[in-house]
């Protein structure tokens, strides 16, 4: 869609080259320290390099004034003065990058230095120790003071002023840097207008004296344009792999939660022979943090009717981690149904709805939850026929796109539950770009998800641990179960059904209960519709409920027994 690339499995391919981070990139800086330094002018000044130190002067001097502050700008470091004077803040920050870059600090800008510097101001990385970007600072690229109407044709050294202040005021993992070379061409009238859009500026590409005064804003500041997040919709989220842990480091999950990210999506495995290896860790920390949680599953259709078999393995690496479906915290798993990662964006060869019915079943059974699809319309409607198979199913749908307003959906699908708006979201905690999301719902309808109903004893459960447990449903529609203790006042649902059942069925699944005495309540009327005395087999409740109708257990329920797990099919 567009013009990027709006699947998951390719998101993270691409996201495995992005700027390394922490230890790894210390590493880097010191490789490329030992080798002799290929000369750029990532400024547009000038390609000489010598040896600078206080004192001197000169193109040579701007040029690394100008590297020092793209090189130091996701740190949030105020800039200094691109002035060509090397004084003592260019010697300061010289200082900082050296110790930065895990060189030896000596403010001295030599061949060692010179070669880490190039590499960071075309690829910006992260420092261990933060700035403060408290201060503006009005020359920060040293190329010219005056700032004319420009547009596509122009050229000049004012474009390179441009060039170079949009590096600075565009956030560096999600727009890679512009070559300044002073030429006004199609890639600088694209980033114009994703700079406008940032701003809440008409998107004309022309850069008039509002959008100079807005970047100039911006770039003396190393205040930055990060994809905005779709409004409307106040509960983030995140989702996680490999490519997140750049060099080994790890996601502080508690920094995570603590800059309001609620939910997040860890990879769990990939096809029949892959098991994400920061899956036994990170699933488990971002549960402890505070987060809801789900596993998901890359599936690949490389070879014929593998579904199930990829289905065991998801199923075995995520029992081990202690997932259940159950617990407080587990959101359901994610079957992540997409075209393949292999940067080609064919569909996969041998996948077909029948095959991926069969993940979905077997996880189903195991776990008591209804799969939510990551996916795509687009892609259900190039590979796989546009079937309307998976409508009943909960969405995770990605669509990047800056100038929508809630992503597309899938042929009989009539809502979504998750929506992947970028691949290049950064949270702190983490060393790398990742994709995020929001949900659509409230915080309450989250909790719900995620088993974290109030009231609740033992919290909300859906579903039960063993396959051989899950008797037949009555429907196809398969809601969960709740554990009820006597007394308690339990809201299970609304439920975001994507079809319509025409009844909603109850059991007693569990505990020491012989049967209760239930009720359907709507949530528009806040009115019993029926009770009903529900005992081990199924028993129709309710008839033509529609999507969002709240199941509630009242005060006061007789039991036959101490408790009793009930299960909805609807």
């Amino acid at each position: 869609m567009g013009r990027r690339t709006l699947l998951r499995g390719l998101t993270l391919a691409v996201a495995a080259v992005l700027p390394l981070y922490g230890p790894t990139a210390v590493h880097a800086a010191q490789s490329a320290a030992t080798t002799t330094a290929t000369a750029v002018a990532v400024c547009g000044h000038t390609s000489e390099q010598p040896t600078l130190q206080r004192g001197s002067t000169g193109d040579p001097t701007v040029e690394a004034q100008c590297e020092l502050d793209l090189a130091t700008k996701p740190s949030r470091y105020t800039p200094i003065a691109a002035d060509g004077s090397f004084g003592p803040a260019t010697e300061t920050r010289v200082k900082e990058f050296q110790a930065c870059a895990g060189l030896s600090v000596d403010g001295v800008l030599g061949p060692q230095t010179w070669a880490a510097l190039n590499t960071w101001a075309a690829q910006p990385r992260t420092c261990a120790t933060q700035g403060t970007s408290a201060t503006a600072q009005a020359t920060v690229c040293g190329h010219t003071d005056t700032r004319p109407t420009l547009r596509e044709g122009a050229n000049g050294v004012e474009v390179k002023e441009l060039q170079c202040r949009l590096n600075l005021a565009m956030e560096p993992f999600h727009y890679p840097p512009l070559t300044i070379d002073g030429d006004f061409g199609g890639g600088t009238e694209g980033r114009v207008v994703e700079l406008q859009h940032c701003a809440g500026l008409s998107a004309d590409g022309v850069v008039g004296p509002n959008t100079w005064a807005k970047l100039v804003d911006w770039s003396s500041r190393h205040a930055y344009c990060t994809p905005p997040r779709p409004a409307g919709y106040p509960v983030d989220g995140l989702d996680t792999a490999k490519y997140q842990h750049p060099g080994g480091a790890p996601i502080d999950w508690k920094a995570v939660r603590a800059s309001g990210v609620e939910f997040a999506t860890v990879k769990a495995t990939r096809g029949l022979n892959v098991t994400d290896e920061y899956l036994a860790t990170d699933l488990p920390a971002a549960r402890a943090a505070g987060l809801a949680v789900a596993p998901y599953h890359f599936y690949t259709g490389s070879a014929p009717d593998t579904g199930g078999a990829q289905a065991d393995r998801f199923i075995a690496a995520v029992r081990a981690t202690g997932y259940t479906g159950q617990r407080a915290g587990d959101l359901p798993p994610v079957f992540d149904l997409e075209r393949m990662d292999d940067g080609t964006g064919r569909c996969p060869t041998y996948g077909t709805v029948a095959d991926a019915k069969a993940w979905l079943d077997k996880v189903e059974a195991a776990f008591g939850r209804t799969p939510i699809i990551y996916t795509q319309k687009s892609f259900l409607d190039d590979c796989l026929g546009s079937t309307t198979a998976f409508a009943r199913y909960p969405m995770q749908l990605a669509d990047y796109r800056q100038s929508i307003t809630q992503p597309p959906l899938p042929n009989g699908s009539t809502t979504w539950g998750l929506w992947q708006y970028t691949d290049a979201a950064l949270f702190p905690g983490i060393k790398a770009p990742a994709t995020a999301d929001v949900f659509n719902g409230t915080q309450a309808d989250l909790d719900r998800l995620a088993n974290r109903t109030t009231g609740l004893t033992t919290g909300l459960t859906t579903g039960l641990t063993t396959a051989a447990s899950v008797a037949p449903a009555a429907t196809t529609c398969y809601g969960g179960a709740v554990t009820v203790r006597y007394g308690d006042v339990v809201d299970f649902g609304p439920y975001w059904t994507t079809s319509r059942c025409n009844d909603i069925n109850m059991r007693v699944t569990g505990g020491t209960a012989d049967y209760v005495n239930a009720c359907v309540k709507f949530a528009k009327t806040g009115t019993c519709n029926r009770w009903t005395k529900v005992g081990r087999s199924w028993t129709t409740i309710a008839t033509d409920v529609l999507d969002g109708t709240k199941f509630t257990v009242p005060n006061g329920v007789p039991l036959e027994g101490d408790d009793a797990v009930m299960q909805i099919a609807f």
